[in-house]
């Protein structure tokens, strides 16, 4: 394979296209998946480089629109609502195709610094998909069993990031499949599985505990102030939540300033109009300024419905959402990355050079822009003020 390093994804679609089996995903120095061809099983059929999105234009089969409709909404279920990232949009449209002997497919956390695409047939194990995964995901071999379920004539939702979503319709080929209905997210970029697990385990030795697993968007001070909360577990056998919210956590002030994200991610083929899947979700940052009837700090996702597939599917569950009619405009002009790639930090590439010299705080301290006290107060009393006059 010929794709340089600064390309790759690491989306998994040349590992799920290769016939042999002779290319696995594998972790690289800064930890992201990457492709490692096994030269002694390859026979240079050159399908790997044949299927990468980044070597061709992947459309949607069911033909995206470049001004798709867009809604403001959140689900009626206060619970689901309250674990999911946003407004639990994603939860609704995965229950519906379970109701009808479906298929999901979307991120867990298959151990404390691991995250996996896995496939789930029960409205029990959901939960394990709910939620942002702010770390990058191993595929796995998710396209082929997608492909072979949609051959049983099982329905399917399959959710990912842009570059996923582009990977399996790649992966799929030609083949127009009615039974598949595909969602991504507005994605911020793939951050490193080196420096997460770092975070992780200089966590567990200041606190002398085991970390089971972390919750990347904790509401529980609000949507807007979301936490990182790892759930730690001692000796004892007593149990702790260690919790910091985004303006304090040491992970995510990395990762939200892009300095430990995939290379590829700040110059992303498919985070842009017309979108790649059926239906894209994201927080719709600003909506009390533009839908203030819909704010209440739970979370209220963007539901960008673009293609007619999509918007079927999204009809469905009308029953179970409280939404409105929104513009594509105002939803851009809270967040972003619907139409652009983050940019990349200036100073990653000392980043990573000295990610095995220092600690996390050190990193930190070194490389990221702390937001300043006048910042701090001013999100404070703005988020205040819509408390009292909601």
């Amino acid at each position: 394979m010929t794709i340089p390093v600064a390309k790759c994804s690491s989306c998994g679609a040349c590992a799920n296209a290769c016939a042999r089996g002779a290319i696995t995903m594998q972790l690289d120095k800064e930890g992201f998946y990457r492709p490692v061809v096994d030269e002694s099983v390859c026979s240079k059929c050159g399908t790997c480089e044949r299927v990468c999105p980044w070597t061709r234009i992947v459309t949607n089969p069911n033909e995206s629109s470049a001004s798709p409709k867009t809604i403001a909404a959140y689900v009626k279920d206060e619970q689901v609502r309250l674990e999911s990232s946003s407004g639990g949009i994603f939860s609704a449209l995965a229950e519906r195709v379970i109701e009808d002997g479906g298929a999901v497919v979307g991120v867990a956390q298959v151990a404390p610094t691991r995250f996996e695409q896995i496939i789930v047939e029960n409205k029990a194990d959901l939960s394990k998909l709910r939620g942002s995964k702010y770390v990058q995901a191993n595929v796995g071999m998710a396209y082929k069993q997608v492909r072979a379920l949609l051959l049983e004539g099982r329905k399917v939702l399959f959710s990912g990031t842009p570059c996923q979503v582009a990977a399996l319709y790649s992966v799929l080929g030609k083949n127009h499949f009615e039974n598949l209905w595909t969602i991504d997210i507005v994605c911020h970029g793939t951050p490193s599985v080196k420096v997460f697990e770092k975070y992780i385990h200089e966590l567990e030795n200041k606190s002398s505990a085991t970390i089971l697993f972390s919750c990347f968007r904790d509401k529980r001070e609000g949507w807007r102030s979301f936490s990182l909360s790892s759930f730690l577990k001692f000796v004892s056998g007593e149990g702790k939540i260690h919790s910091r919210n985004f303006r304090e956590d040491f992970f995510l002030q990395i990762f939200l300033q892009n300095i430990c994200l995939n290379r590829s991610c700040t110059d992303c083929h498919y985070g842009k109009l017309p979108r790649i899947a059926d239906i894209t979700l994201g927080d719709y940052w600003n909506v009390a300024d533009v839908h203030p009837k819909l704010d209440d700090d739970k979370g209220t996702s963007v539901v960008l419905l673009n293609t007619s597939h999509g918007e079927g599917l999204f009809s469905s569950i009308a029953d179970c959402t409280v939404r409105c009619n929104s513009t594509l405009e105002k939803a851009i002009a809270g967040n972003p990355c619907i139409v652009r790639s983050s940019k990349e930090n200036f100073r990653r590439i000392e980043f990573f050079a000295d990610l095995d010299r220092f600690s996390v705080e050190d990193l930190v301290k070194k490389y990221c822009v702390p937001l300043s006290l006048h910042k701090i107060v001013l999100l404070k009393i703005r988020n205040f003020m819509r408390k009292c006059f909601r």
